[in-house]
């Protein structure tokens, strides 16, 4: 079996990632499709599959520097049938696995035990996207996946937290991320976002900040960081 494969490349878990956290250490498997059109994609280069050749799963398994943590993310992971496969087969390897997807497509029914998480995005109404999202998604995560919510503004703030503290929505872990314009300056919006979650604190209980570290590093790189 084979996938469309970006890039394979070490770096840090520049966000949340249902294990350690931003920070960690990981191969990054980035995988080529994508069925939304984000307003804000900073993966735009990976949306399109076009006619490029596909990669072997033993070939990315054998990839030698890979770490002992990888997150697999896109494009839309999911959307390639192959990407199951190339998880199961990480997982017997030892591996932890992380998954980012978008929030269309249901995440595998394992056991919490499992070395696998989902981060899975809500699309807010800045994305363009938010239509697309189905809910039986959400209320299948387990307490140890991540629902991340990318915050460009206001409106995508309170709808939110609307749904981060509706207990029944989804058992999984919320986070709020700022979307970011200039990646040289945080003081704007970021901050803004921190201090209106410092100030619901109490309202929004245990919903956890992440900025993307690797942006913060990286702030000028086109590509891969």
């Amino acid at each position: 079996m084979k996938l469309y494969v970006q890039a394979i490349f070490n770096s840090l878990d520049g966000e949340v990632n249902g294990f350690q956290g931003s920070g960690q250490l990981c191969t990054f498997i980035r995988l080529k499709g994508c069925n939304l059109t984000c307003k804000y994609c900073d993966t735009n280069y990976a949306q399109k599959v076009k006619d490029d050749a596909e990669t072997s799963i033993d070939d990315i398994l054998s990839w030698p520097d890979m770490l002992e943590k990888v997150t697999i993310t896109g494009g839309e992971p999911l959307l390639q049938k192959g990407t199951e496969v190339l998880i199961y087969k990480l997982l017997q390897k030892g591996v932890k696995v992380t998954v980012e997807t978008n929030g269309t497509f249901p995440i595998f029914n394992t056991p919490e035990d499992y070395n696998l998480r989902f981060v899975v995005d809500y699309k807010l109404p800045s994305s363009g996207m938010e239509d697309k999202m189905k809910s039986e998604v959400f209320i299948e995560l387990r307490s140890c996946d991540v629902v991340k919510f990318v915050i460009a503004d206001f409106a995508d703030y309170y709808i939110a937290r609307g749904l981060a503290t509706n207990k029944e929505w989804s058992k999984a872990k919320r986070v709020f991320s700022p979307a970011v314009v200039d990646q040289h300056d945080y003081t704007g919006w970021p901050a803004i976002l921190a201090q209106m979650m410092i100030q619901d604190a109490k309202i929004l209980g245990d919903v956890q900040y992440s900025l993307q570290v690797h942006k913060v590093l990286w702030p000028d790189a086109k590509v891969e960081r």
